[in-house]
């Protein structure tokens, strides 16, 4: 008797119904990474927001004593006629 290794239509249809699940839980798999890099992502840039909140309000405050201390100093320099 001769070997017969060739596959039939049902061995095909099994192949594919097999790489189909696969396909179907490897997008499933995607779609879980994708999410979680996602929620990362908002973590990271939530604690990077709660951080340069007050970092951001120290600055304003420093950018206004600055400047009235140059204000100042241009009023001493303009009442000795220096400017």
């Amino acid at each position: 008797m001769a070997d017969n290794n060739y596959a039939t239509k049902h061995d095909l249809q099994e192949l594919r119904t097999h790489v189909d699940e696969r396909l179907d839980r490897v997008d499933t798999r995607f779609d879980q990474v994708i999410e979680a890099t996602r929620d990362m992502q908002t973590e990271v840039l939530r604690a990077f927001h709660n951080w340069a909140r007050p970092a951001e309000v120290k600055i304003r405050s420093h950018e206004e004593r600055l400047t009235l201390l140059e204000e100042r100093v241009s009023e001493i320099e303009r009442g000795k006629g220096l400017a």
